[in-house]
């Protein structure tokens, strides 16, 4: 009786085992077959790309452009490069030369490397005529103020005398760079040729032995000559 319970107390406990005919395989999530937009099985010993994985598209344009910049293998040959009038293109130019060391280490092209002298010859271009024009306004800043303190100073007569005076002392040609200058309108030299201009005009010439009429006499200059009375 008791082994009639077991045996049916074993068998009420054990599942059936599964019938082979009807065993099926449940896929994996995610997972679907070939030819449906899934990866296909690997073949031939090699591994399927991972899914989201994608191939590396071509260089495009711009990638291409820049690597343009750079030279090919071996040496460049840098001596096409040009430069404006005034600049040196000779290696033993301290400029020059450090631009060329420059674009062989870092290989640049010699096209690129024109390019970048032409920029940096617009650059410097630029920076010299901001500094010129600044120079400039302050020069006629200051010529301005030597003028107002001049005509301030002098009246009108003494700077006609002083004029005068410049024309006498100076040359031609001093005389034209010292007024694109503006020097003329300096106080201190105007002072100093109205010194000169007063001097001059108090210098007088008076000639020996004249006649009471103003008429020099002849005798006077050859006293011993047989021709006197």
């Amino acid at each position: 009786m008791a082994d009639e319970t077991t045996t049916q107390t074993e068998g009420a406990g054990a599942a059936p085992a599964p019938d082979a005919a009807t065993t099926t395989q449940t896929p994996v999530a995610g997972a679907t077959a070939a030819g449906e937009g899934g990866a296909a099985p690997a073949g031939d010993g090699q591994a399927s790309p991972a899914a989201g994985d994608k191939a590396a598209p071509p260089a495009s344009d711009g990638e291409k452009k820049a690597d343009d910049g750079k030279a090919a293998e071996g040496p460049a040959d840098y001596a096409s490069l040009k430069m404006p009038e005034g600049y040196k293109t000779t290696l033993d130019d301290p400029v020059f030369g450090e631009a060329v060391k420059l674009f062989e280490a870092e290989k640049i092209s010699p096209a690129v490397a024109q390019k970048l002298l032409d920029f940096t010859v617009e650059r410097d271009k630029s920076l010299a005529k901001a500094v010129n024009d600044a120079n400039t306004e302050n020069w006629t800043k200051q010529a301005d103020g030597w003028k107002a303190e001049t005509t301030k100073t002098f009246s009108a007569e003494d700077l006609g005398g002083a004029k005068k005076a410049a024309e006498q002392v100076f040359s031609k040609e001093t005389l034209q760079y010292l007024e694109g200058l503006r020097l003329l309108d300096h106080p201190g030299l105007v002072a100093g040729l109205v010194k000169i201009s007063k001097a001059i005009s108090e210098d007088t010439w008076v000639p020996g032995n004249a006649a009471a009429n103003g008429v020099r006499d002849a005798r006077a200059m050859f006293p011993k000559s047989n021709m006197n009375p």
